[in-house]
């Protein structure tokens, strides 16, 4: 199979890539969700990312590129006490993405038939899930790593992602935090130490080109 793009250093095929869409859902995203609502977070950027991985995420399904939706879930039976003091507040400032509500749905993504869903307690998406078999049973190599928050599910899911010898490639444009600031210092981090960092339209670009060529 062709390549689809060369940037970096990873040669990155259609066989052995996979899109990974980080904690997109209404709490962290939506101007009526927690975030917005109790910790009156800036989300400018987080939906403008939202905005730009809707068309990556289209065109990874042309391309035929396996796409992995993370979707936390928060509830009693995975709030240990350590995790529990991350919550400020109480009552209803405390139900972060809880099971089966408007929170937890993913925000203006929709995952398809095809695509896989893997539910998350901790920030990493490999903490306590199936992720890293599904990714091993499907060969893939590359990880193309987008979502909310950079600073934190995001970028925590990419350093464990490098750990576990995947090559990251972080879609920077299709990640939003809620300071640019904090923004801009996880896209040096990962620059530096732990993978690619690129926009989605240099993917596209490729992806363009590859499929013209192949």
């Amino acid at each position: 199979m062709s390549d689809i793009t060369t940037l970096g250093i990873y040669p990155l095929q259609n066989s052995n890539t996979a899109l990974i869409v980080v904690d997109v859902q209404n709490d962290f995203c939506h101007s009526k969700g927690v975030f917005a609502k109790y910790r009156e977070a800036n989300l400018d950027q987080v939906q403008q990312a939202v905005k730009n991985l809707s068309t990556l995420i289209r065109k990874c399904r042309e391309c035929e590129i396996p796409i992995i939706f993370i979707q936390t879930i928060h509830s009693p039976w995975t709030n240990s006490p350590s995790w529990g003091k991350r919550l400020e507040g109480s009552g209803e400032k405390m139900r972060i993405c809880p099971p089966n509500e408007f929170g937890s749905q993913f925000f203006t993504v929709e995952p398809q038939e095809n695509d896989c869903i893997v539910t998350k307690h901790r920030y990493s998406a490999f903490v306590g899930t199936d992720l890293n078999l599904i990714l091993r049973s499907k060969g893939i190599e590359n990880i193309l790593v987008t979502g909310v928050a950079t600073n934190v599910c995001v970028e925590t899911t990419a350093r464990d992602g490098y750990n576990r010898d995947y090559n990251v490639v972080f879609v920077e444009d299709c990640c939003g935090a809620y300071d640019e600031e904090e923004h801009a210092a996880t896209l040096n981090n990962i620059r530096k130490f732990f993978g690619t960092v690129v926009t989605s339209g240099s993917l596209i670009e490729n992806f363009v080109h590859s499929t013209a060529s192949s």
